[in-house]
């Protein structure tokens, strides 16, 4: 069975639940729009009544990403499906990076596709002019409701089993009962990160899902790649062009990590100086 097939086969959940490897909301700098309050305002008074406003204005925004989603013409879906790809595939960004983390999309969360990219990154034949050399691949493991997550290595598709929401994750030791390397415990540095989620910015914001499991594992990298005095990874979400909305309409909070750039079906968009450095 083919990657594709297989996470179709799967991917037959709900998306309401937060326990899934797909929540997170991401930061850039503050805006104007006087309907979200600012990180700023944040920073100086963390009241109750701030954040409650915040996270009700992220789950309107969910709720109307998510509809518009579901109303998307399976068509324009595969024709962007396939273009955001084929923009990951050929960016040299993407072809230089030796260890990488990717989400697995999973088609009843309407997600973008990652199916090819990961089909490209696993079979990695010596002669494909996409691969420089093999990649190492990290891939997300949720572990408990308390927005844990774990990044672990596979090397086939063999080495996925659906967890409790049927959604592909890597099983937890491999065939011989061997504990799969996990990243964070990884003696070399991730160059990039694949990120999923239901809304972006192009000042990087980005709205996940709501179970913070992205926000707290990207923050948890950082820590251990300044600690390592590695250089930081790219993170870079991938977007339907119905997802970018306009600077401002994506509220923020302190915790809320941003991305370094966008890939839609028209391109990259890079946001901060180090992806533009890298892009």
């Amino acid at each position: 069975m083919v990657w594709s097939q297989m996470a179709q086969s799967y991917c037959t959940v709900a998306t309401k639940s937060l326990y899934t490897c797909r929540a997170c909301a991401l930061r850039p700098p503050s805006h104007k729009r006087s309907s979200v309050v600012t990180l700023t305002k944040m920073s100086n008074s963390n009241s109750q009544e701030e954040l409650d406003a915040i996270f009700e204005q992220k789950r309107i925004l969910r709720t109307r990403v998510k509809k518009a989603l579901k109303a998307m013409e399976p068509s324009l879906r595969s024709q962007e499906d396939n273009a955001i790809q084929s923009v990951v595939l050929e960016a040299p960004w993407f072809r230089s990076c030796r260890r990488l983390c990717a989400y697995i999309s999973c088609s009843a969360l309407r997600e973008v596709d990652t199916s090819k990219i990961l089909s490209q990154i696993l079979q990695n034949p010596a002669n494909d002019s996409h691969m420089q050399m093999k990649k190492k691949l990290y891939v997300p493991r949720v572990e408990d409701k308390n927005s844990h997550m774990r990044m672990l290595n596979i090397s086939c598709m063999d080495d996925l089993i659906a967890n409790s929401m049927n959604i592909l994750e890597p099983a937890p030791v491999d065939d011989d009962g061997n504990e799969r390397e996990d990243v964070m415990q990884a003696n070399e540095p991730v160059d990039l990160f694949l990120l999923p989620g239901l809304a972006f910015d192009r000042s990087g914001r980005r709205l996940g899902r709501g179970g913070g499991y992205y926000d707290t594992f990207l923050k948890n990298y950082q820590e251990i790649a300044k600690a390592h005095n590695w250089k930081q990874p790219l993170f870079v979400a991938l977007s339907y062009s119905l997802q970018i909305m306009e600077d401002g309409d994506i509220p923020i909070t302190p915790s809320d990590i941003p991305v370094d750039a966008l890939v839609s079906p028209a391109g990259v968009i890079p946001i901060n100086p180090a992806a533009l450095d890298r892009m």
